[in-house]
């Protein structure tokens, strides 16, 4: 459990409840616009996990992150990713640590399961604030400010990007750019306050997706290994294979 009284675990979908699925979507509907039980179904329906967080007093779901994983052969090689779908915390829970916890814990786990694949994140972003969980967590990901993206990591984008999203992925800008908005952050969310702007990390973000606020997702990528992440998010990867070896 965090600071803030979260505590964080995940569970297969098939799992949830029909009540613990009307807490997400409730939460989920707080949080973003032009979106509708039965879309926010379908989605959960395709994905493989939950990272629910709890509130310890109550049991009260106060955010959620669901979970795919893929399987893509980039450049010869065969490698695993991680999809992350739906996300959301009420913002009274933001700054926890909760969530980060419990996602990189499992990302060590699911590591461990495929000790001969290398295993990445696949993030799609429509908020600055999802975007900077990655310099945040990540000494390389892409694409960043600082650089160009590798031509094996350009490949991934465009593999993993257009394999989601055949339909709207735009690989000459690396964004999934939809027609009408499939879910977008409610304005006082989306809403970029002017100090942050000069933030080198949100102003690449910012030029590299002017469509966030209608819904638009830019694709990134990172590699979950304990070399490529930092601090707190690197030591819960390794607690992570640790304990999956542990049980084995």
């Amino acid at each position: 459990m965090d600071s803030r009284g979260l505590s964080g675990s995940v569970v297969p979908v098939e799992r949830l409840s029909a009540p613990e699925v009307a807490q997400m979507f409730a939460l989920h509907a707080r949080l973003y616009e032009r979106v509708t039980e039965a879309d926010f179904a379908r989605d959960l329906d395709e994905k493989d996990w939950v990272l629910l967080l709890r509130e310890g007093a109550t049991g009260e779901i106060r955010g959620f992150s669901t979970i795919l994983l893929l399987e893509a052969t980039v450049r010869g090689e065969t490698i695993n990713a991680v999809f992350s779908g739906d996300t959301g915390i009420d913002p009274g829970y933001w700054g926890g640590q909760a969530l980060v916890k419990a996602w990189a814990h499992f990302m060590g786990e699911l590591r461990a399961r495929h000790p001969d694949r290398r295993l990445f994140w696949f993030l799609i972003s429509k908020g600055y604030r999802t975007y900077l969980y990655l310099p945040l967590f990540f000494h390389a990901f892409y694409p960043r400010v600082c650089g160009p993206t590798p031509p094996f990591e350009q490949a991934l984008i465009d593999t993993l990007g257009a394999f989601k999203y055949p339909c709207h992925f735009n690989p000459s800008s690396g964004v999934i750019e939809f027609d009408e908005s499939h879910g977008h952050l409610r304005p006082m969310l989306a809403d970029t306050p002017s100090h942050r702007r000069e933030h080198p990390h949100v102003r690449f973000f910012l030029e590299r997706n002017p469509g966030h606020a209608r819904g638009n997702e830019l694709v990134c990528v990172a590699e979950l290994s304990p070399e490529n992440m930092r601090g707190l998010a690197r030591r819960m990867l390794v607690e992570g294979s640790r304990a999956l070896a542990a049980a084995s």
